[in-house]
């Protein structure tokens, strides 16, 4: 299965700020089947295309393209003008260093600093209330706009090296691997990502005119990584996809698909920050909430369906997943 799903834990974060500021998003939630219940489930997915519009309606109604997790507001159109200052630059290192001095310039709720030691590049930011953005989205959208935009400008995939936080992994941890495919590092002192200081010299290959193409896919191209096609996450996801009981296939046995060994191919999905276990965690996790929103199945049934051989086994993962078991889970929030 292609994951074009995310956390209902966002959909959650944009309804409570904008309800802070008085601009009441019951017709939203009403457009696209949202209940109060659904909204305090936070183990539910919904498509990234409900994140995608609840983020523009946030921008609209705010005025703010910091969605209002800072003081100082980022009027609408920050980001547009800043791109087309930036667009103007031969190559990625120029257009970073003048959109992230227009940042720094207007004020707006946040400082970038950068730095390159060895082969390292790194953008750090630093919030000027970091306490508004206490489930860290702002940081998490500042970081993968820098990173997406970077890829757009010069045409080409740009692999980071790792991020990192300075905070502890917080409950939707699992979803950092949509937005960042490296490794990550929590408790750090700075919030900041990393790539090869080579990208920097790569010429800007954009033109003005694509820039209104760019922002008319915002943010679902913030969202979604452009790297991930070409992952071994991906590669590894697409392979257990041709299975259609879920049976799982041996690590061994994707390696040879990928024409690899499996050390390789271990050592690949570790600087993505993953194994292959979590993946099939992932994917059995997802799995088992669908099936538990459909009666006629038991929890012995989902069991065997999404790979376990044993009943118990699946009711302990679960609770590890979710911290409930499947029949509390259902009796719960499935009515």
């Amino acid at each position: 299965m292609k994951d074009n799903s995310i956390s209902i834990h966002y959909i959650k974060l944009l309804v409570d700020v904008l309800n802070l500021h008085g601009k009441n998003p019951e017709q939203f939630l009403k457009k696209f089947e949202i209940s109060d219940e659904m909204l305090l489930t936070p183990s539910l997915r919904c498509p990234c295309e409900v994140l995608v519009a609840l983020v523009r309606h946030t921008w609209r109604e705010l005025r703010d393209e910091n969605m209002g997790f800072s003081r100082k507001s980022l009027p609408t159109g920050g980001f547009y003008y800043g791109g087309r200052l930036a667009i103007s630059s031969e190559n990625l290192g120029k257009a970073l260093e003048v959109i992230i001095g227009f940042y720094n310039y207007i004020d707006h709720g946040y400082q970038i600093k950068t730095s390159t030691k060895n082969d390292e590049f790194e953008i750090q930011v630093l919030l000027d209330s970091p306490e508004l953005d206490a489930e860290h989205f702002l940081i998490e959208f500042i970081l993968a706009g820098f990173h997406r935009f970077s890829c757009w400008l010069t045409g080409k995939p740009i692999i980071l090296k790792s991020v990192e936080f300075d905070f502890p992994p917080p409950a939707h941890e699992s979803e950092y691997g949509l937005f960042f495919s490296c490794p990550k590092k929590f408790n750090s002192n700075k919030v900041a990502l990393r790539f090869n200081s080579k990208y920097l010299d790569d010429p800007i290959t954009k033109k003005y005119t694509d820039l209104n193409e760019y922002i008319a896919t915002t943010p679902m191209n913030i969202i979604l990584n452009p790297v991930d096609e070409d992952n071994y996450t991906t590669k590894v996801k697409r392979i257990i996809e041709a299975y259609d009981d879920f049976s799982y296939p041996k690590f061994d046995e994707i390696a040879k698909q990928l024409y690899m060994v499996p050390k390789t191919l271990r050592t690949k999905l570790s600087e993505e920050g993953i194994t292959y276990q979590k993946i099939k965690d992932v994917i059995r996790k997802d799995l088992a909430i669908y099936y538990l929103y459909q009666p006629h199945y038991s929890v012995a049934d989902i069991a065997e369906k999404i790979g376990f051989t044993e009943t118990g086994a699946f009711i302990r993962a679960f609770k590890g997943w979710t911290d409930l078991t499947p029949g509390a889970y259902r009796s719960k929030y499935i009515k």
